[in-house]
């Protein structure tokens, strides 16, 4: 049976991906982070939070 060339970098590219992914979270996620440099932006465009 011929090797798939294509095949096999995709396998190859999907493991190496796998290996620099973080792991997913399973804590508890926070509800609103605080980013101050974006709500400033709001701010500044008289944005309002909804």
């Amino acid at each position: 049976m011929p090797i798939d060339p294509f095949a096999a970098l995709n396998a190859m590219l999907r493991a190496e991906a796998a290996r620099f992914t973080p792991p997913p979270r399973t804590g508890p996620v926070p509800e609103k982070a605080a980013e101050p440099e974006a709500e400033e932006a709001r701010e500044e465009r008289g944005e309002k939070e909804m």
